[in-house]
């Protein structure tokens, strides 16, 4: 297992994100099959989430799109800001972007999507294959393509202070990397207006 999440910082980008995707689609599947088996339908639509409260009424296609697109370039600045920091091999951007995806896997196994729209059917799959995948994926390409960001390091996870071990000026990223942050950018506006249409 640990060599599995070394992977998500390998220094191939193109390592770094198939084994991103893989842990993705694991969690995810993890999530909805807990989700479906366990907990009642429709317990989490009650849950007070940012994602899920701003989207509550329909609204004009700018309204929609842009409470959309800041929504989700703030959790894309969150995963980007976190990726600062590293304990031994693993960029804590992960943390933000797979917690996401266990609340996306319960959220879609209990059934708890708003917009009348069942989870359980193939209609709540394509409809998550043009809005959540999307996100997901320009989650990703953000998180893969800054890992090599980290100024700050710590070889435990308690009881020790990061220190920093390069000055912002020293952080560079490739071609490929900036490549992938405007990839992941796209992908976000395409996601907004797929969210505004469809739902």
């Amino acid at each position: 297992m640990k060599n599995l999440i070394k992977n998500l910082s390998h220094e191939s980008l193109w390592v770094r994100t198939g084994y991103a995707f893989m842990f993705f689609f694991t969690f995810l599947a993890l999530a909805y099959a807990f989700g479906f088996l366990f907990l009642p339908e429709g317990i989490m639509k009650e849950l007070p989430l940012p994602s899920v409260m701003i989207f509550e009424e329909k609204e004009s296609l700018l309204s929609s799109f842009t409470k959309t697109l800041v929504y989700n370039l703030f959790m894309l600045g969150l995963i980007v800001g976190m990726n600062h920091y590293r304990v031994r091999s693993f960029t804590l951007g992960y943390l933000p972007l797979y917690a996401n995806t266990v609340m996306m896997g319960l959220f879609a196994g209990t059934n708890s999507f708003s917009g009348g729209i069942s989870a359980y059917t193939m209609e709540g799959w394509l409809l998550f294959l043009q809005i959540g995948f999307l996100e997901f994926s320009a989650y990703i390409f953000a998180c893969v393509a800054t890992v090599n960001l980290a100024m700050f390091h710590a070889e435990r996870w308690r009881r020790e202070k990061f220190r920093k071990i390069r000055r912002f000026k020293e952080v560079k990223l490739s071609k490929y990397e900036l490549l992938f942050l405007l990839v992941s950018l796209i992908l976000l506006v395409v996601a907004a207006f797929n969210e505004w249409r469809y739902i």
